[in-house]
């Protein structure tokens, strides 16, 4: 077994990226739609999956639900 330390996930870029797509979703976002030519809102699913890989790829550590200045230890089995 293996210690993390994980950091609040009000600090993580993917947790914030995720946070402001959803808002964007659930707004509609019809100022931002207007925004884009016709033929890109079909890419957008796309390349908020990207995005979220490379933010994914980017992180080591795991989050939790802790203040921004803290840390917890998150025991994680090895494989």
């Amino acid at each position: 077994m293996q210690t993390y330390f994980a950091k609040s996930i009000l600090a993580s870029k993917t947790f914030w990226f995720n946070f402001a797509a959803l808002v964007l979703a659930l707004a509609e976002a019809k100022e931002f739609i207007d925004v884009l030519p016709a033929g890109a809102l079909k890419y957008v699913p796309a390349v908020v999956s990207v995005v979220n890989i490379l933010l994914r790829l980017g992180s080591v550590r795991p989050v939790a639900m802790i203040a921004p200045s803290e840390t917890k230890p998150i025991p994680v089995k090895s494989i």
